[in-house]
């Protein structure tokens, strides 16, 4: 699922998500910028780098628990669901996909993975709609970086499209292989 060389995996593994601690940590006080004392006690939640948290909770004793992010509580859930296409993806999390795929590990009840594949389906139908027509793409609610590139892919095949059909140099027609198959199957229907 990670690509190591992907710079937005990168900016994506970078994201902040919220983490319970379960043991107390010397020396890791700096971690939690309310703490006065120099460690981190047991219990002290904490707003930490995804890849950080990863790497904490696959210790065995795990350190932390891995919260859910707030866009993908209850509350956002229900607003996705709800109407995904008038929410401004771009406040929301430029990365909101591909954060969610991490993040959909750490839901017990799997809701996460749910609400993106609805998110998304509610959304690709704005896209490709808003993509035949590049002025409407422009009216939609900001974007998220994935849902960016796939209309800016999607803008550039309908041009490709237009302009080949436009061309008109090469009109389509049946292939010879079909032609004979078509003939070879009506001989044989009259035959019986």
């Amino acid at each position: 699922m990670s690509n190591y060389l992907s710079i937005s995996d990168i900016l994506v593994s970078n994201e902040k998500v919220p983490c319970k601690f379960l043991h107390d940590l010397p020396k890791m006080g700096f971690l939690d910028p309310s703490a006065a004392d120099d460690d981190l006690k047991a219990g002290t939640n904490v707003e930490i780098p995804l890849w950080l948290a990863e790497s904490l909770q696959s210790r065995r004793p795990p350190l932390v628990s891995v919260d859910l992010p707030k866009i993908y509580k209850d509350a956002y859930r229900e607003i996705l669901n709800a109407d995904a296409c008038t929410v401004d993806m771009h406040k929301l999390g430029q990365y909101f996909y591909e954060l969610g795929c991490y993040v959909a590990k750490h839901d017990i009840k799997g809701e996460v993975a749910a609400t993106l594949e609805n998110t998304f389906k509610q959304r690709f139908r704005m896209l490709l709609s808003a993509s035949v027509s590049t002025d409407t793409l422009s009216t939609m609610q900001p974007l998220s970086a994935s849902e960016r590139k796939r209309a800016a892919a999607a803008a550039s095949s309908e041009n490709a499209l237009s302009a080949w059909l436009q061309r008109g140099d090469c009109p389509l027609t049946t292939a010879n292989m079909v032609a004979n198959h078509r003939k070879r199957k009506r001989a044989e229907m009259e035959m019986f």
